[in-house]
């Protein structure tokens, strides 16, 4: 269990909590020979001052993701084809991600992982945000399953951060109501039950594969002439 200090943003905030898919699959994908058609989600797409993006903000095409830091699957997707994605479309000024937190079990471990790369991106930049988020991802299983105060310390000195500074954030609330107001948003507009879900330009994306995920993004980044 997270230490004293940790525990105060628990204390913040009721949380959302949602489940975290074994597989991306598993939980958006249809029938191969009946694909699911998609529906634009109104809003989805949209930047807001609380999100975190990575890449040109006149990007043509955008990809929203919703995740949690304590999420295998996410962790796995953020490993084995995020990087991909970044490479080819993002770092290109195709596409910009627009990633929103979604809490999943254990609830305390995602909320607190969470306000971190928030508080980093404060101090340096969102993309402070992206290398804390992916850190906890790498480390999934060091800081969600061992001494998490140990552990955090260590990822968040990538950005400059030190003990006075996890205990100085985990107390703030703001970041905690941001947080549960991606997933209240998430859950009650746009139906999502599980992590990682995403939506390319507004419609959520079904898929069985990274050849299918590329692909879906390879013809939005054709439609839009990118």
């Amino acid at each position: 269990m997270p230490s004293r200090p940790l525990r105060a943003v628990l204390l913040a905030a009721s949380l959302l909590t949602a489940a975290c898919s074994q597989a991306s699959s598993e939980a958006q994908v249809g029938d191969p020979a009946k694909p699911a058609a998609a529906t634009p989600q109104a809003g989805v797409s949209e930047v807001l001052k609380t999100d975190m993006v990575l890449g040109k903000a006149d990007a043509p095409v955008t990809l929203v993701e919703y995740a949690s830091v304590t999420c295998p699957a996410c962790a796995a997707f953020n490993t084995q084809i995020i990087p991909e994605v970044k490479t080819k479309y993002i770092d290109t000024g195709k596409v910009k991600l627009v990633y929103r937190e979604f809490p999943t079990s254990p609830a305390n471990y995602s909320i607190i992982g969470s306000v971190l790369a928030r508080c980093a991106a404060e101090k340096s930049g969102s993309e402070a945000y992206f290398l804390i988020t992916d850190a906890l991802f790498r480390n999934q299983q060091t800081w969600v399953t061992k001494e998490a105060r140990a552990e955090l310390i260590k990822i968040i000195s990538q950005a400059g951060m030190d003990e006075a500074a996890l205990d100085a954030c985990v107390a703030r609330k703001e970041l905690v109501e941001i947080i549960n107001s991606n997933a209240t948003a998430a859950s009650d507009k746009y139906k999502v039950t599980g992590t990682p879900t995403f939506f390319l330009n507004g419609e959520k994306m079904t898929f069985r594969t990274k050849e299918d995920f590329d692909k879906l993004i390879a013809d939005a980044v054709a439609k839009a002439g990118a």
